[in-house]
């Protein structure tokens, strides 16, 4: 048996323990889908995560299960890759989708109307991991000595490439408070906490079998660090990701500059959500830029003004403004 074929068959269990019902109540609670005359439908899936699709499933809206998995025992869409899927002959235009990374992470889109849309991407942004149905439940208290509220908690994995879900309370954590965390893993997992002012404090291995309470206080992040990170050179800087999706291609231009783009600075890197990444990039005898941010797939470009290189090297891509 070779490699892809034991990478299905360790997803299949995998995903057939965790799925459960979820799914078909899920699809269940879809909206009424809409109908247009019979005609031959399909959809073309595009990968535009960095990771390959392993499985795929297309369903109407108003159907309680998945079916089968289009892409047999050996197919795969590799990142970048796309495929058409025929969906035969029926009045129905409204379809739900799933992909299956092959990380086990996965990610949905519901309600398509396919009679409209034709192409539908997936770039790895809202993919979950599943839980592992096996794993202890386990219970923290998490304390907040630091200036802000806390926001969002995320408890994973060291193994996992995804933060998963954001486990805080529903109120946040005022400072000076506490609050109940609940989560299934192991003893060892890493740590993200967000604040109210979109800042983020990460610690990797903590041993929740060892203490159940945890105290977020400033410089907690490094207190237990040999030695302090080393600065940046001048021509680097760091970017941290906090748009909510995945970036594909980012690119930087000084204000004063015609609106034109210099060379992609990610070249075949992608930037996930909540990932740090120190790039170089000679910013010249400029100080203020522009970012033009790409996420990929159906996602339309945004930009970013305001970034002073001089104050700051560190650049934080922040979700576009709501209009109005």
């Amino acid at each position: 048996m070779g490699f892809h074929e034991v990478h299905r068959l360790v997803l299949a269990v995998m995903v057939t323990a965790m799925m459960g019902t979820a799914s078909v109540t899920a699809l269940a609670e879809a909206p009424r889908p809409i109908r247009a005359k019979p005609g031959q439908r399909d959809i073309t899936i595009l990968n535009s995560s960095h990771r390959p699709i392993y499985q795929l499933r297309v369903s109407p809206s108003e159907a309680d299960q998945w079916g089968d998995d289009r892409l047999g025992e050996t197919a795969t869409i590799p990142p970048g890759g796309s495929l058409r899927v025929p969906l035969g002959r029926t009045s129905d235009c409204q379809f739900d989708v799933q992909v299956i990374y092959d990380n086990v992470g996965q990610e949905e889109r519901r309600a398509i109307d396919v009679c409209r849309t034709r192409i539908v991407g997936f770039d790895g942004s809202t993919a979950k991991m599943p839980p592992d149905p096996f794993a202890a439940a386990r219970a923290i208290t998490l304390t907040n000595r630091a200036g802000r509220a806390i926001r969002q908690v995320f408890i994973s994995s060291p193994s996992a490439d995804q933060w998963g879900d954001d486990l805080a309370p529903s109120r946040g954590i005022a400072p000076g408070q506490s609050g109940p965390i609940t989560f299934r893993g192991g003893c060892t997992a890493d740590m993200r906490v967000v604040f109210d002012n979109r800042s983020a404090e990460e610690r990797r291995n903590i041993d929740f079998c060892a203490d159940t309470a945890v105290l977020i206080r400033p410089g907690w992040t490094t207190e237990d660090a040999a030695a302090p990170a080393p600065a940046l050179a001048p021509d680097e800087v760091t970017v941290l990701n906090l748009t909510g999706k995945s970036v594909t291609e980012l690119y930087l231009r000084p204000e004063s500059a015609k609106a034109e783009d210099d060379a992609d600075l990610l070249g075949n890197a992608v930037l996930p959500v909540g990932g740090r990444l120190t790039l170089p990039f000679a910013r010249g005898t400029a100080c203020r830029f522009i970012a033009r941010i790409i996420h990929g797939g159906d996602i339309d470009p945004s930009e970013q003004p305001g970034i002073d290189l001089c104050r700051d090297p560190t650049i934080t891509l922040a979700p576009p403004k709501a209009a109005g």
